[in-house]
């Protein structure tokens, strides 16, 4: 069973449930995206993560992507196979990406080969970080939702942690766009030292193209350097003391006089 709670601004929900414990989910709406991504990524809370905006087909490190289901075997991407460009279905693709024009989809070959029937889509799409994050973003675009008056294909699953999240078109209420162009960003939020490792999706009844865009992690903190220098200092400072008794005491092995010599 799961509770919700509203954040001021995007749409935020908490998983209450025990397999949630420590997850906090908060969808964006469609509004808060800008070509300028300096400042939408002022406006997610995602200034100073690390981007995977897919223009190349390297991976960040640590990213990969697996994909499986719907006759698709299982199939795991260090790296893109291809780039796909949101306009190469002309107005079924356009407007999907959140920043620049290339993205990633739900085929293993991140390639259609038909615009009208493309084939070889996973029902399955999982994005695993392996170093892990205590924040994860990804964009999303061209989800044919049943509530869309496009072309209503199917609604979809939210998986965190390998964890079934729920519906998603209902996690994300109000803040949820369905069809064609982005439909909404989704940013996972670990707490009490709840780390993110993987943010899947899946396709619940039929077969649909679905695009992902503006993958951010927020990097692991690094200690500040008057912190490491007090501590590598306090260090050096106890290796003087000790050196200091050993030359005192003419041996580094400090004796506890036994009973018998304190009596004598």
């Amino acid at each position: 069973m799961r509770s919700k709670q509203f954040a001021s601004g995007a749409l935020g929900l908490a998983l209450a449930a025990s397999a949630h414990a420590g997850i906090v989910l908060t969808f964006f709406p469609v509004s808060d995206f800008n070509s300028n991504t300096v400042a939408m990524d002022a406006t997610l809370g995602l200034t100073g993560y690390t981007i995977d905006n897919f223009e190349s087909t390297t991976l960040i490190p640590g990213l990969t992507i697996d994909m499986n289901g719907f006759g698709v075997p299982d199939t795991v991407l260090t790296s893109l196979p291809n780039l796909y460009n949101e306009n190469g279905c002309g107005t079924l693709s356009q407007n999907s990406a959140w920043d620049g024009t290339d993205a990633v989809i739900n085929i293993a070959s991140n390639a259609e080969n038909s615009c009208s029937t493309p084939a070889n889509i996973a029902q399955t799409i999982t994005f695993h970080y392996a170093p892990g994050t205590t924040s994860f973003g990804i964009g999303m675009g061209n989800f044919q939702s049943l509530s869309g008056s496009q072309i209503p294909i199917t609604n979809h699953e939210l998986f965190v942690n390998g964890v079934d999240a729920g519906l998603l078109e209902t996690l994300a209420g109000s803040a949820w766009t369905p069809g064609f162009a982005r439909d909404a960003y989704l940013v996972v939020t670990g707490t009490g030292g709840t780390a993110i490792t993987s943010v899947g999706f899946e396709n619940l009844t039929n077969a649909d193209v679905l695009i992902f865009d503006h993958l951010a992690v927020q990097p692991a903190a690094v200690p500040e350097p008057a912190i490491l220098f007090s501590a590598g200092f306090s260090l050096l400072a106890l290796g003087a003391w000790r050196r200091r008794t050993a030359r005192s005491t003419g041996s580094s092995r400090i004796t506890r006089p036994s009973d018998s010599d304190s009596t004598a």
